[in-house]
């Protein structure tokens, strides 16, 4: 069995340098507090970073904080690529969540 293993703690400290912090770390998805924005890892690569919005984010704020990401993440050794929006919602029949990405 082959675990992958990702730089989580390097990604708190990016995470960190820009104000936020880490809520929730799931598999390849991290949760900024208040799920402003999810960074996920790539499978291949784990230097390398997908940024996505909450929908529900002011527009404004979303672009001040990517750009602080992207920066940031180029600092830390990071390839941060902002890949857009998410949801979350129930899961149909269920009582769990689901995140729909945009």
């Amino acid at each position: 069995m082959n675990i992958d293993f990702r730089p989580l703690g390097k990604l708190r400290e990016l995470v960190e340098s820009v104000g936020f912090d880490i809520s929730y770390a799931y598999d390849d998805l991290v949760f900024s507090d208040h799920s402003l924005f999810i960074l996920r890892f790539d499978d291949e690569k784990p230097e390398k970073l997908y940024l996505y919005f909450n929908q529900e984010a002011e527009k404004r704020e979303a672009q001040r904080v990517g750009k602080c990401v992207v920066e940031a993440g180029a600092v830390g050794g990071f390839t941060v690529i902002k890949s857009g929006l998410f949801e979350v919602c129930q899961a149909e029949d269920k009582e769990e969540l689901a995140i729909k990405f945009y």
